[in-house]
This record gives C-alpha cells, sequence and structure tokens, in this order.
C-alpha cells in the first residue's frame, strides 16, 4: 500500500447529518469554592468539553472532504478540501466561512496549505500555488507538486516530490537538493521543522524493504532512523503526520494486527530513532481512516480515534485521561491548537461516494493558551 493511499484514508471521516452548528456537551465539574470581593469573584470549577460544528461541507457549499487546518497570523483558520470541489477556504474562530479559491473545473487534488513568510498562503496540489488571504492574486510557485511541504526558520519552504529533496523560495525559484537516487529513499511525507533544524517523514527503499522514518537536512540528507517493525507484530504507518512533542520526542500513529486494521498505536520515537508504544486503541479501515496525535498546551497527547467517533487524551506516558464522544457529530481527522487554547479540526471521508463530504469542528476543553 502507498503512502498517498494511507494518507487518503486517514485523513477523513463522518460527520453524518448536520444541519448546521451544533453542540454536544460532556461535563464534569468540581466546584472548589467562591470567594466573593466587593468588585470580582474568583470560581473553581472542572473542565466542559464541548464540540461545535462550525461549518459543514456537502449540498450546496462546495467542496467535499476537508483537509487540515492552520491558524494563520490573522488569528482565522484556513484550509482545503479534496474532489470533486477542490476549494481553499477561510473559516473564523466565530465560523463564518469562505471560500477563497476553487479550482478550475471542479478538479485536481488539494493537499495542505502552509502561510509563507510573506503572509501568503501556499496550496499543495498538481502544482505548488499561492494565494493572499483574500483570495486573490493566484500565481503558481512550481509546477511539480509535492508530497510534503514544510515553512522552514530560514524563510524557505522545503519538501520532496518525485524528482527528491528540494528547496523552494518566496520568489518561486526551485532549487533540487538531492535526487531520490542518491538517496536511496522516497520521502512521502515532510513534518514540521523540528527543534534540532531537521525534518521528519515517513519514507520507504528506492529498491525494496519496508515502511521507514528517515531525518532530512536542509542540505537534502536523508538518513533512515527507524524502521516500522515487519511480521506477527509488524506496524506500518497510520498516516505520514509526526508531532514533536516539548519533551523532543515525535509522536505518531501506526497500525497493528491482521490486514493492518486490526488496532493502532500511538508511539514515541526519538530523533535518534528509539521507539517505545504508549496507547492502543481500536484499529482505523479506509472508510473511516486513522487517527492523528498532537501535544496541547496541557502538556498531554491528544488523539483522534475516527472509528470509534471520539477524541482522547493521554499523558506522555501513555496513561488514559478523558474521552470526548463526537457520536452524532462524526469522524475527527485532524486536530490543531489555537492561540486562545480550543481545539479546532476536521471530519469527513477520503472518498466521496461515501457520502460524507465533512466538516470543520472546535472542540473546547478548558485548555490554557499556548505559551
Amino acid at each position: 500500500m502507498s503512502l498517498k493511499s494511507i494518507l487518503a484514508r486517514s485523513f477523513a471521516f463522518r460527520l453524518g447529518s448536520v444541519a448546521g452548528p451544533q453542540t454536544l456537551s460532556h461535563v464534569f465539574a468540581l466546584w472548589v469554592g467562591v470567594i466573593a470581593l466587593s468588585f470580582a469573584s474568583i470560581t473553581f470549577a472542572g473542565a466542559s468539553d464541548t464540540v461545535t460544528v462550525l461549518h459543514a461541507f456537502g449540498g450546496s457549499n462546495p467542496g467535499n472532504d476537508p483537509d487540515s487546518l492552520i491558524q494563520a497570523s490573522d488569528g482565522n483558520f484556513y484550509g482545503t478540501t479534496y474532489l470533486p470541489d477542490s476549494i481553499v477556504f477561510k473559516v473564523t474562530p466565530s465560523g463564518q466561512f469562505t471560500t477563497l479559491y476553487k479550482a478550475p473545473n471542479n478538479g485536481g487534488y488539494y493537499g495542505g496549505v502552509v502561510e509563507g513568510p510573506d503572509g501568503f498562503l501556499y496550496v499543495n496540489a498538481g502544482t505548488i500555488f499561492r494565494i493572499s488571504k483574500s483570495g486573490a492574486g493566484f500565481k503558481v510557485m512550481a509546477n511539480s507538486g509535492a508530497w510534503g511541504l514544510s515553512l522552514a526558520s530560514d524563510g524557505n519552504f522545503y519538501g520532496s516530490d518525485s524528482n527528491g529533496i528540494f528547496r523552494l523560495t518566496t520568489k518561486g525559484t526551485y532549487t533540487l537538493l538531492s535526487s531520490q537516487s542518491s538517496n536511496g529513499f522516497y520521502v512521502e511525507s515532510f513534518n514540521k521543522q523540528a527543534t534540532d533544524g531537521n525534518f521528519y517523514g515517513i519514507c520507504y527503499p528506492v529498491s525494496s524493504g519496508w515502511w521507514h522514518v528517515c531525518q532530512v537536512t536542509t542540505s537534502g540528507q536523508v538518513t533512515p532512523i527507524f524502521e516500522y517493525p515487519t511480521g506477527t507484530n509488524g506496524r506500518s504507518p497510520a498516516n505520514g503526520i509526526l508531532t514533536q512533542g516539548s519533551d523532543g520526542f515525535l509522536y505518531g500513529v501506526a497500525d497493528g494486527g491482521p490486514g493492518d486494521v486490526a488496532f493502532q498505536v500511538i508511539f514515541e520515537l526519538t530523533t535518534s530513532g528509539s521507539y517505545a508504544e504508549l496507547y492502543q486503541s481500536t484499529g482505523c479501515t479506509p472508510k473511516t481512516g486513522c487517527s492523528m496525535v498532537m501535544q496541547a498546551s496541557d502538556g498531554n497527547l491528544w488523539i483522534t480515534n475516527p472509528r470509534a467517533e471520539s477524541v482522547f487524551s493521554i499523558t506522555t506516558s501513555g496513561t488514559l485521561l478523558q474521552t470526548v464522544s463526537f457520536n452524532g457529530i462524526g469522524h475527527p481527522s485532524r486536530l490543531i491548537q489555537a492561540s486562545s487554547g480550543i481545539l479546532y479540526g476536521t471530519t469527513g471521508e477520503p472518498d466521496p461516494s461515501y457520502g460524507d463530504a465533512g466538516s470543520v469542528f472546535s472542540l473546547n476543553a478548558d485548555l490554557p493558551p499556548p505559551r
């Protein structure tokens, strides 16, 4: 199975029928006390996990199967959708939705969006193009679509495509840093630049072999640091997403069991390749998709579980803390944490023929704003 098919099954999940903004609350409270003063009062209360659908795709709304979101420098959220109507969209924190750009003839595959240092939105499609946050100024920056694209601290984009590892400037200068034949690996995902200045992504050998995690430098050097186990207790990448935590570890999700769909494991990986499994959850399927993990401002890992229609959190040592149900709302796909501390994400399914176009949601778990 290619990573493209793995990514397709892992980025989307079903919303069901949602006609407008709806909420589902899972409430637990522990009142500690109330101190009343003449002009102020302080109340200590437990968290109230509230899921709100901000926008539902499908019907008269263009777009199908939203990809991941970013929060841009203006405080709004931007994302893309998959077939049949590929669009770039904006959603405000309050849920106001705007279609910024729509693919000609309703075609093309739109991957993720990255904000550049110039404030433009860079979209990974069959080409790499940019538009302004108002949807104007469309310009093709590279004629090769990337398998992965990330902005580095030097103000340039780095990624991988069918040629190899490349660098792209905001002026549109494309430089091939190294070829696949020289690296010996196809790098099929490209995550956010890590604190050591390198990139880490899912890869596999050009000749033959199994899935790996590779380190990629800004000079284009590719080094495998970990090979997924094979055999009876084998693992395969559930998706190409690796998230670096505040402890420096990379966190991700792997499939296991018969057919690579029986269960999923949340794992940690050091940048030197030391691997450990933290938690096991229900499996993933080509229809529901696979989980995604991120670290929030509370220091814990927040994980989507699309097959179980829930989001749950665990400690970095693997202890389950809480589960937020999405029953009746959809199959949560990917999460980000906004500057407010609220979590935002998408639901949907990887194939429009499944009949669920997906949504954009918020999850308020009373988390503090990121530092």
